[in-house]
């Protein structure tokens, strides 16, 4: 699992760019947004970003939240790995935010660590 400083994360409030640059940094594929409080508002992925350039969507001007999907897949901090890799199957996702009380973000957790442990 990435968490604290290995974990993608942007405030709900930076645009687009920074998002992107989170991402980039963190190299997941994806960052969590979240509000002022530091809770779960919602994820941007790499996919969610090329969709909005072919949009036209100007990453500068808008904002993370505004980007983010809400109401992310998460699994909680006790779940056996074997689910996490039932959902990223089931939904065709290759992370999942770990969470407690669905807003409080321990980490996030990538298809990657679970190969890399033999979990797949």
């Amino acid at each position: 699992m990435h968490a604290d400083s290995e974990m993608p994360m942007v405030q709900a409030s930076v645009g687009g760019m920074a998002a992107m640059l989170e991402m980039t940094a963190k190299k997941l594929g994806m960052t969590t947004v979240v509000d002022e409080e530091g809770l779960l508002v919602g994820v941007i992925t790499d996919g969610d970003l090329r969709r909005f350039i072919q949009r036209g969507i100007d990453l500068v001007n808008t904002t993370a939240q505004e980007l983010a999907t809400t109401n992310p897949k998460s699994i909680g901090p006790d779940e056996l790995a074997a689910k996490a890799v039932e959902m990223m199957e089931r939904f065709s996702i290759t992370t999942l935010v770990v969470t407690e009380n669905e807003r409080n973000i321990r980490g996030v957790i990538h298809l990657h660590d679970l190969l890399k442990n033999g979990i797949v």
